[in-house]
């Protein structure tokens, strides 16, 4: 059995064969930020697409145990997982043919750790930042592509930092109100500035600290506590005054998660060992998905924008289902054209579902959809409050 570090928010895989790659080459490649974590499709042979985690924090690449019982792979070893703290899985790892991007002729051969995923979320795997090693990778999140390049960052230039790289995540030193604290960038996190409760009598907290639900991991479940920092938080140029964030039992360095990724251009060097944190920008104004039927029709019932398919199931209900998601979600009526979407029991949904509204033209036939969120304000779908 060989041991691997995954510290985990949670999941990973994916693949890359860039060998063939031109230098003036690049790739983009389409995240959807919907659920506060980059999901990115992916192919295995021509079955697909699969959606996957593309997860910084992850050491590996995982894949959901009842895929891998689909696909039929054959195991070829047994891997010691962990998380932050002591806490071990042991996971099998099995041989994968022809992990690739859709649109591309990308395709790679990879081993994969397999873990019950679907179990927690509605993913079919994690892909680990290990797969873009020997290139320049940018997460660039306000525009929301994964970009694939060759080069290198200049350690000179503003906003590059080094990478520590042991673990094999990517961790580097965050300056927190003066202190020097080993943080890692963990992309597979909703979160945002998480701390090693340990840390609790060196920072000085606006009201104290409040004690939080349970954080849950595949490996291990952590405390979490609530605090305000009297004092500011720098990452790359730019500086977070009086942030809130959690103090955690039992993690060991700190998680910089979605809420405040999203703000940036996140570019990694992992043959140089640096990273740069550069304030994002769209390239242009970002279009509300608003999802369109194929025939205008007065019934729900149709495929939006290509990928989202509205159908009643053998019961008769109304669910909905994005095109390569291993469930589908029940929908319950609240109003006229409005439905709450129901996550099967079963399923563990640590973020938000959005409602759903359905909207019609003149002539009362449906023609596009809308997602309804009541927290969130970011991500690539219309937000409405109710």
């Amino acid at each position: 059995m060989r041991k691997i570090s995954l510290l985990m928010s949670l999941f990973l895989v994916a693949l890359i064969s860039l060998g063939q790659m031109r230098r003036s080459t690049e790739i983009n490649i389409p995240m959807d930020l919907s659920t506060s974590r980059p999901i990115v499709e992916v192919m295995i042979g021509d079955k697909g697409p699969y959606k996957f985690i593309f997860d910084t924090g992850s050491a590996t690449n995982v894949l959901d145990k009842q895929l891998a019982d689909e696909l039929g792979f054959d195991v070829v070893g047994s891997d010691e997982l962990k998380t932050q703290g002591p806490q071990r899985l042991t996971s099998q790892r099995v041989a994968v043919s022809g992990l690739g991007f859709p649109g591309t002729n990308i395709s790679k051969d990879v081993e994969m750790n397999v873990v019950d995923l679907r179990s927690m979320l509605p993913v079919d795997g994690v892909m680990s930042s290990l797969f873009f090693k020997e290139f320049l990778l940018t997460i660039d999140y306000p525009n929301s592509v994964l970009n694939v390049a060759l080069g290198e960052l200049d350690a000179n230039e503003k906003g590059v930092s080094s990478i520590i790289q042991n673990p094999r995540t990517i961790n580097y030193n965050l300056e927190v109100d003066g202190l020097e604290v080993e943080a890692h960038l963990d992309t597979g996190s909703p979160g945002g500035f998480s701390l090693p409760h340990s840390l609790k009598d060196k920072l000085k907290f606006k009201d104290g600290l409040t004690k939080g639900g349970e954080i849950r991991t595949p490996v291990a479940g952590y405390q979490p506590w609530h605090a305000q920092l009297d004092g500011n938080i720098k990452v790359g140029d730019m500086v977070f005054r009086n942030p809130d964030l959690l103090l955690v039992e039992g993690f060991e360095y700190a998680n910089l998660g979605f809420k405040v990724a999203k703000n940036f251009r996140i570019t990694i060097d992992r043959k140089n060992g640096l990273i740069r944190f550069a304030q994002g920008k769209s390239s242009g104004p970002r279009k509300t998905k608003v999802k369109r039927a194929a025939q205008p029709s007065a019934s729900y019932g149709g495929t939006y924008e290509g990928d989202r398919k509205v159908f009643k199931d053998d019961s008769g209900v109304w669910s909905y289902q994005r095109a390569g998601a291993p469930i589908a979600l029940q929908m319950s009526e609240l109003e006229k054209d409005y439905y709450k979407m129901v996550v099967p029991g079963h399923v563990r949904a640590p973020m938000e579902i959005p409602n759903i509204r359905f909207l019609r033209n003149d002539d009362g036939e449906v023609t596009s959809i809308e997602m309804v969120y009541k927290e969130r304000t970011d991500g690539p779908f219309k937000k409405l409050a109710n």
